[in-house]
């Protein structure tokens, strides 16, 4: 694979983590505004998010470039 292809697949990684803590926050905070009772709670389920969200995002990147080699031979 080119460099270039290389370099795409890595930016939709990022604006597809990106996307995901979005809506994720987004989601979440709107339904659970109210239940957070100290700084360590807040960044407790922030955490929580960002391992959710790294976690997802790699196995789909792994899931898009094993199918782009296989499709490509």
């Amino acid at each position: 694979m080119s460099s270039n292809t290389i370099t795409l697949i890595f930016c939709l990684g990022g604006l597809t983590f990106l996307a995901n803590w979005v809506c994720l926050s987004y989601f979440y905070f709107k339904n659970h505004s109210d239940t957070f009772d100290s700084k360590v709670q807040f960044l407790k389920i922030l955490f929580y998010m960002l391992i959710f969200s790294t976690i997802g995002v790699l196995t789909m990147g792994v899931l898009f470039v094993s199918a782009l080699m296989f499709s490509h031979g």
